[in-house]
């Protein structure tokens, strides 16, 4: 059975497939960055030492974009859970062409994004990942990763707004009904929230065309929960990234 860990700047998502890449477990925890060491020792023995026993667990990979996290928590994983684990990196997948000024630039989220893609979808694709940034990256039909684009994600940009412009109430994270606001907040949740889609929407119809082919459209992280029903002609696959990690994780052992 095998642990795949999705480390962001705001959540962790652990899943857990067997060797027929099904589901067996899932859970979204909080990533914290502070007393690193301290904190997952006991994170670890809590929440994942307990599955190990129970889906008798015998590897594990790890995708994270927290520098100040990943080098200690894969270290703890070894320790504590005691099996063995790869770290995804561009040197894990040496068929993996990215088309970058710095190759190595690339984030271990790019990488597994693009491998859960290509295991489901035709290519070329384009991939929105809605996280603390949005991201939206681009594969050719001969799976390279051409390059992307980043944005500030929706809770930074409505963090932002409160921030900047202190007078205005504080909105939720949720996409209203109609886009003309009737009031102060419903105005804010309409631009915060359509805004945000329709600049997915925008930007991922551009690099489609710089594709130059018939292009699959995803949508996955943790905002895409929000916003998937707008987005009907993206493919919604919440656990993308974890799903790489599993097709990553696949090839390095032969499956």
């Amino acid at each position: 059975m095998l642990l795949t860990i999705d480390i962001g700047n705001s959540n962790i998502v652990v899943v857990c497939y067997d060797d027929h890449k099904k589901l067996r477990f899932d859970a979204r925890y909080e990533t914290v960055k502070e007393n690193v060491k301290e904190y997952y020792t006991q994170w670890i023995t809590k929440e994942l030492l307990p599955l190990k026993g129970r889906l008798d667990l015998d590897r594990f990979i790890l995708s994270s974009v927290v520098p100040k996290v990943t080098l200690e928590f894969f270290d703890l994983l070894k320790e504590i859970l005691k099996i063995e684990g790869s770290n995804c990196t561009l040197d894990l997948v040496k068929d993996f062409e990215v088309k970058l000024a710095q190759p190595s630039d690339i984030g271990a989220d790019f990488i597994a994004t693009s491998y859960g893609a290509m295991a489901k979808y035709p290519l070329p694709c384009v991939i929105a990942d809605l996280g603390s940034a949005t991201k939206l990256s681009a594969i050719s039909k001969d799976f390279v990763f051409e390059g992307g684009v980043i944005l500030p994600g929706i809770k930074i940009s409505r963090d932002a707004l409160s921030s900047f412009i202190p007078h205005l109430p504080t909105i939720s994270i949720e996409v209203p009904k109609t886009v003309i606001g009737k009031d102060t907040i419903h105005a804010m949740e309409s631009g915060l929230m359509y805004g945000h889609i329709d600049s997915v929407i925008g930007i991922a119809e551009r690099m489609a065309k710089e594709l130059k082919h018939k292009t699959t459209k995803i949508l996955t992280g943790g905002f895409s929960n929000v916003v998937y029903p707008y987005l009907p002609e993206f493919r919604f696959e919440p656990f993308l990234l974890n799903e790489g990690l599993y097709e990553i994780d696949r090839r390095s052992h032969h499956i």
